[in-house]
């Protein structure tokens, strides 16, 4: 285990926050780092919440979903009894029927399943488990904007998180956070009293975490005046990088002290010794951003050969829904590949990733020993590793005789069908996912990717002969792709459907540091600019100069070839998502094909039915109408603010049928929560 604390203790209290929300399966990682640079360099006062699983977990008690339906089924009356309905009536009666028939307690037990050893490994004890989670996210929507959350992130469909508008709306953040009011109200309150905390930070790596970061940084500020507060992670380089207008940023953090930027250890390392020393932390330092100056911020990037290893034993992994620990482990920082023209990730400015940097193998195998006290299962959450650093990560996992089992993301690489896939294999490999991109050669050029299309199946096939499972990921839409191109990126893996499980086709974004932004010209690009109406500019409008009309993914081809190439029901953060917790314990438990074809469908949730007296329910206004409607005016360049959504949701759609007269339907409604009018009645002569 780790090794007794340092002797020098600094009289520091600290709190760093996991805020919802995002995958509720495993603990992310990157409070690990900072708190085991923060204990190397003295700072032992520390405390971590992860308030995204602490309050699904506090939502989903019997108690809590109890209320949550008798709130449904009065909206369900309030709505059944007006005269005209507006398009946001609709939408919330559509979701606020996922209530009728749903049992208070099936959250609990369906939770309970994920966690069991037993249940979780038997498929249809799991997708019954999953269905019920999933019409729970669904139901708590209706507390805010109906349909916001979507496998635990969240549908910017009404509030964008490209908009510095949207973000500073006090009365949308608390709207968007509604649902989650009972677990900020009481639990996340005893937490904040727990301490008069000098620091706490708030780690926001994904953009559906950004509104309760939010949030949550008012109701520290309100209890806790003189606390230092910063903000780090992912999520929130991102709004430094891509805000249009500098200016802008301390309107959006306005309860917070600084912001920490790209890499974090040794810039929370000196806030920590800025609020020991009662001072402000030194201007200019690599990461940090303070209110009080203008926006400069130098990079860093950290030496991994110095970096002290993360802490793991921080966590209760009991509160995961999971039925064994799963690992986040980064050993490697950059992408040692770095010349895909697409992409574009993190803070460098020169290419398309930071620096490709390596973790000296001898710490990764402490490392290694210190995870298998916790879990025997991890994932290398890094940008791509590369093929004969894994082959070293391998060996000595092999020669150490560690109990390990993992998965990784890597690029399609010859020398796996040349003894590498029997090495990863032996050193504990269940599972690789692979950014194969394109079916179409001259694409996959204009891409970068380095790889050769011909030889994709021969080491697929290699992979599968060791046992290894196999995920694919690639887009569609690049310029200069044409509709026939487009078909050959579902078409090669339908013809090679033998030799992977899991696949996921994109629809392709033009961000605004890729390569193909910086020189959009060479790629046959017209012209490029932002969205109209976004000044947090994370994505380009395009046209080419041939004038082509861009692939649209809502395309009856493509759609039918992408239903060809989606084997499982679900996707993130469930089994069948790629590089997912369940998957890759799937992948342990099953080998490459990842379920058993033996299982038969049972149910925990019936269907049930419904008498409303409402008419043609089936036709009410859906999400799938609100995408649309954003739809329509990306097309042409321009996103949508809150304002023009919520007018259209505000407004009356036009329809052939009364919304209500003397007749009415019975509505059954399936264990999804889904629904189907199945008879006409007459409720009154």
């Amino acid at each position: 285990m780790y090794s007794n604390e340092t002797t020098k203790k600094q009289n520091i209290d600290y709190l760093l926050v996991n805020p919802p929300l995002t995958d509720p399966t495993s603990a992310y990682h990157s409070i690990s780092y900072l708190i085991g640079s923060a204990i190397e360099a003295g700072y032992t006062g520390y405390s971590c919440v992860d308030a995204n699983i602490e309050s699904l977990n506090y939502l989903a008690n019997e108690e809590n979903v109890t209320s949550l339906l008798l709130r449904s089924s009065r909206l369900l009356k309030e709505i059944e009894g007006k005269r005209e309905l507006t398009r946001g009536d609709e939408l919330n009666y559509r979701y606020a029927l996922r209530g009728v028939g749903f049992i208070a307690n099936s959250v609990e037990k369906a939770i309970a399943i994920l966690r069991d050893p037993n249940d979780f490994y038997n498929y249809k004890f799991y997708k019954q488990a999953v269905l019920v989670i999933k019409r729970w996210l669904d139901l708590l929507s209706i507390d805010g904007f109906p349909g916001q959350f979507d496998n635990f992130t969240f549908n910017s469909d009404v509030v964008s998180p490209l908009k510095v508008e949207d973000l500073t709306n006090l009365e949308l953040i608390n709207k968007i956070t509604q649902p989650f009011n009972p677990y900020f109200s009481n639990k996340f309150q005893e937490s904040l009293l727990t301490k008069s905390w000098d620091i706490v930070g708030i780690s926001v790596n994904f953009t559906s975490q950004l509104p309760f970061a939010l949030r949550m940084c008012k109701e520290i500020r309100n209890r806790h005046p003189n606390t230092f507060i910063c903000l780090g992670g992912t999520e929130i380089t991102d709004v430094v990088k891509y805000l249009k207008n500098k200016d802008m940023l301390w309107k959006i953090f306005a309860s917070s002290n600084a912001i920490i930027a790209g890499e974090g250890e040794s810039a929370f390392i000196e806030i920590l010794n800025s609020v020991r020393e009662q001072r402000q932390p030194f201007s200019g330092t690599p990461g940090i951003l303070l209110k009080e100056e203008l926006l400069t911020l130098n990079v860093r990037y950290e030496d991994l050969s110095t970096l002290p290893a993360p802490r793991y034993d921080i966590w209760d992994y009991e509160q995961y829904w999971s039925p064994e620990p799963i690992i986040l482990y980064s050993p490697t920082r950059g992408c040692y590949w770095n010349k895909c023209t697409f992409c574009d990730y993190g803070l460098s400015t020169t290419s398309p990733t930071s620096p490709s940097r390596q973790r000296p193998i001898e710490f990764v195998i402490e490392e290694l020993k210190e995870i298998g006290y916790f879990a025997q299962t991890f994932y290398f959450s890094v940008d791509a590793i590369s093929p004969s650093y894994l082959r070293k990560i391998s060996t000595a996992i092999d020669q150490a005789d560690l109990d390990l089992q993992w998965s990784a993301e890597i690029r399609i690489e010859p020398k796996l069908a040349r003894g590498l896939a029997e090495e990863l294999k032996r050193g504990g490999c269940v599972a690789l996912s692979f950014g194969y991109e394109a079916g179409s050669q001259r694409i996959l050029d204009l891409l970068g990717k380095g790889v050769n299309l011909d030889v994709v199946p021969t080491v697929l096939q290699k992979l599968k002969q060791v046992g290894i499972g196999v995920q694919m990921m690639g887009f569609i839409g690049f310029p200069t792709e044409r509709l026939e191109e487009a078909k050959t990126t579902y078409e090669f893996l339908i013809e090679n459907e033998t030799l992977w499980i899991l696949a996921k086709i994109d629809n392709f974004l033009l961000l605004p540091g890729a390569i193909v932004a910086k020189h959009f010209a060479e790629f046959g690009v017209k012209y490029i600019t932002p969205y109209a109406g976004d000044n947090i500019v994370r994505f380009f409008y395009w046209d080419d100069k041939a004038g082509n009309e861009k692939i649209e993914p809502s395309n009856n081809t493509l759609q039918d070839l992408r239903k060809q190439v989606q084997k499982f029901d679900f996707d993130r953060p469930f089994m069948g998502g790629i590089d997912t917790s369940h998957s890759i314990l799937y992948f342990g438990k099953y080998g490459p094909l990842l379920i058993p074809h033996d299982y038969t469908a049972t149910s925990i949730t019936e269907s049930t039915t419904y008498l409303t007296p409402l008419n043609a329910v089936e036709e009410f206004t859906s999400r799938n109408d609100l995408i649309k409607f954003h739809q329509k005016f990306k097309k042409n360049g321009i996103s949508l603010n809150s304002k023009d959504i919520l007018s259209w949701l505000n407004g009356v759609r036009e329809r052939t049928t009364p919304i209500s007269s003397n007749t009415g339907s019975i509505l059954e409604i399936f264990p999804n929560g889904e629904f189907m009018e199945i008879k006409d009645i007459v409720l009154r002569e």
